[in-house]
This record gives structure tokens, C-alpha cells and sequence, in this order.
């Protein structure tokens, strides 16, 4: 019954209240109420139908809780430092992978998914003008990432709205930018048991239900940049999982996770100046990632973890992922070899326009040097 609990729903009662008292009243503006009341009312909505879909679930496709989810991939890393390319390759390996689009993450439920799969056949035969409603939901909502990571409903995505739920997720900077008091989501490893247990319950219950409706025979592909701080509880329940780890050089990486992190930050706390001590934190989450993995490292299953270096995969895609089948001893199939050549033919032409330094943020690269000098080491990044 516990496990059923748990499998449910799980909220993180401490970061709500967090949320909400730091947002409201302690650093109380208008703006930032306005914006925690309209989190709030999405999050609980979104809270209540995804109860009601998991426990129709339980009735109606309770055999989900049989899935056996075999050998996934995971991809982390610090975000910008190339995942969310090498998730699209790898991706393009359709008979062999399944990963989640964006709504998959948040509304993890068979009922809820076979509800929105039977109004996107309606709405296929009508014109589409639902896929143009949320096509246009999509510009708006996501309008401030399209020079840092193109988002939207319907596109491939990281697993991570399977941990907002929960809130045991560093993206809640996102809405409240005052991480000094919620560094703990960091490192959710070392998190109380208690907590760590129902955390554990939550996840595997909504990949058993995302492999069950979207394909159980396949493999689960997951890139997930956030899970740096939680891949040991990842690993307790999937032991047999491959990891592969992307590392950037982080005076470059840490200014651009500050970025894409606090680019919210705008609409709801413009009085924060860009040298503030809250990005400050956000680069010091950052460099904290980078810290953890390479303790623990060590630590995990050497022959099911690959280490890439962001300038191979984007000076050698394909190769970089051919070496990756080669290390998990994957067959590698002619389709997925021609898809691969066109997607990095179509890569060669694309320049990033987003642009960031770590002093913008009133930060400076001796601060990473001091901070992360054994893995700048370990990299052959002292000198870069």
C-alpha cells in the first residue's frame, strides 16, 4: 500500500512552502506574487489531473506495474555542454529507443496519454487546430529559450518533469530565484532516506508508465541535465542503466547555465541585476555538478559509463556516437547510419546565438579554477 502511495503522487511539501514564503514574503513584489499565484494554480491543476490519470491507471492499465525496464541510457551533464544534440542523434535510432516528448514528462499517465493521443487523431482529421493552439502556446511560453534550448509540448525532451512534480528539482530557480535557501535540491543523493524512498517510488512508477504505453519492448533513452545530483538513486532502481556523460569546459558551461537558468528572471524579478549574489548561486549549483560527479564517479560501474568531451561530439557526431554503440556493444543498423549523416549534415550549418560570460555574472574564472581545479585537471582544461 505504501509503495501504491508513493507510486501516485509524491510533493515535496518543503520546497512548496519555500516557493511560496520566499516569493511572497520575504522578498515580497508584486511581480513575483503575480507569478507564484499563476505557478501555483498551473501546478495544481496540473497536480490534480495527474492524480486522477495514475489512479485510473491503476484500474484500467494496471498491468503497467509488470514493465521491466532493461539496460536504459542515461545522458547528464551540466546543461550546454551538448545533450540535448547527442539525445537527438542517439534518438534517431527510432527501432531500438523510446524517449519522452516534453508533455510525456509532465502528464505521466497511460489513461492521460491514450486521451491526448485519441483528441491528436481527432484533431488531425479537422484541420489540426489544436496542434496551431498549442503550436502558438509554444512560442509564447518557450519565446525566451529559443537562442539557448528550443522547447516545446510536443518536442523531445528531458525526463525532468517526472522530478517537478515532486519539486525535488533545481529548476525551481526558475520561479523563485533565491537558491541560497533550496541548495539541498542540488544534491538530491543525500537527500533523507525517507524522502529519497518516495522519490524512488515516484520515478520508477512513471517510467514503467511511459514505457508501458509508448513502447515496452524498446529501450529507454533519457537525457536528463539535472540528474548529475540524483544519478545514485536513478542507478538504485535501474542497476543495469548505461550512463553517458558529456563534460564542457565549465568557465564556458557554468555563465551558460546561469543563463538559461535565471532567463525567467526577467519577467518576474527584473530588479535583479545580472552581477547579483542569486546568479552567483546559480553558477556555484553549476560548479557543485561538477564536483559530485567526479567524486562519485569512481563509484559506478565503469563498463556502463562513457565519458565524451563536448568539442568531440560536435567536432565528430557521428563518430562520438558510433564510439558510444561500440562501448555499450550496440549493432548499428544502415537506417539509423543514413539518418545520422543527414541530422549532422543539417548540424554543420547552425551557429549558436547565445552568447554569456562568466563575468557578466560577477564571477571570474579563477573562481572556477580554485572551485573545480581536479576535474579542470582531470580534463586537460587548466590550460584552456
Amino acid at each position: 500500500m505504501s509503495f501504491l502511495h508513493g507510486s501516485i503522487l509524491f510533493i515535496h511539501l518543503k520546497t512548496l512552502g519555500k516557493i511560496i514564503y520566499l516569493n511572497c514574503f520575504r522578498h515580497f513584489s508584486v511581480r513575483r506574487l503575480l507569478f507564484t499565484l499563476l505557478f501555483l494554480v498551473v501546478y495544481l491543476f496540473v497536480a490534480i489531473l495527474l492524480t486522477v490519470g495514475r489512479l485510473l491507471d491503476e484500474v484500467l492499465f494496471f498491468r503497467y506495474r509488470a514493465v521491466e525496464i532493461k539496460e536504459p541510457v542515461f545522458i547528464i551533464s551540466n546543461p550546454r555542454s551538448g545533450t540535448t544534440y547527442l539525445h537527438r542523434l542517439i534518438g534517431l535510432d527510432e527501432e531500438r529507443f523510446i524517449y519522452t516528448l516534453l508533455y510525456h514528462a509532465v502528464f505521466t499517465s497511460v489513461t492521460l496519454f491514450k486521451l491526448i493521443d485519441f483528441f491528436s487523431k481527432i484533431d488531425r482529421r479537422i484541420g489540426r487546430p489544436m496542434r496551431k493552439f498549442f503550436d502558438f502556446i509554444d512560442d509564447k511560453l518557450f519565446d525566451g529559450w529559443k537562442n539557448i534550448h528550443p522547447m516545446g509540448i510536443n518536442q523531445s525532451e528531458e525526463d525532468e518533469g517526472m522530478f517537478v512534480i515532486p519539486l525535488i528539482t533545481t529548476a525551481v530557480c526558475m520561479i523563485c530565484p533565491f537558491m541560497e535557501e533550496m541548495k539541498y535540491l542540488t544534491v538530491p543523493d543525500e537527500l533523507p532516506e525517507k524522502q529519497r524512498r518516495r522519490l524512488r517510488q515516484y520515478y520508477e512508477s512513471s517510467m514503467k508508465r511511459f514505457a508501458y504505453a509508448t513502447g515496452k519492448d524498446k529501450t529507454i533513452l533519457s537525457k536528463n541535465v539535472n540528474s548529475i545530483g540524483r544519478i545514485k538513486t536513478v542507478l538504485s532502481i535501474f542497476p543495469d542503466a548505461k550512463v553517458i556523460y558529456l563534460i564542457r569546459q565549465p568557465k564556458k558551461a557554468v555563465p551558460s547555465f546561469i543563463s538559461m537558468f535565471a532567463a525567467p528572471w526577467k519577467a518576474h524579478s527584473p530588479e535583479i541585476p545580472e552581477n547579483s549574489k542569486h546568479h552567483q548561486v546559480l553558477g556555484q549549483v553549476a560548479m557543485d555538478f561538477y564536483s559530485y560527479f567526479h567524486k562519485i564517479k569512481p563509484d559506478l560501474i565503469q563498463e556502463n559509463l562513457v565519458t565524451i568531451r563536448y568539442e568531440d561530439l560536435v567536432a565528430k557526431p557521428i563518430e562520438t556516437v558510433l564510439e558510444v554503440y561500440k562501448q555499450f556493444d550496440l549493432s548499428v543498423s544502415e537506417i539509423f547510419l543514413e539518418r545520422l549523416k543527414k541530422e549532422t549534415s543539417k548540424q554543420r550549418t547552425y551557429r549558436s546565438k547565445h552568447s554569456y560570460s562568466l563575468e557578466q555574472y560577477g564571477m571570474s574564472e579563477a573562481q572556477v579554477e580554485e572551485e573545480l581545479a581536479d576535474v579542470l585537471e582531470e580534463y586537460g582544461f587548466m590550460t584552456a
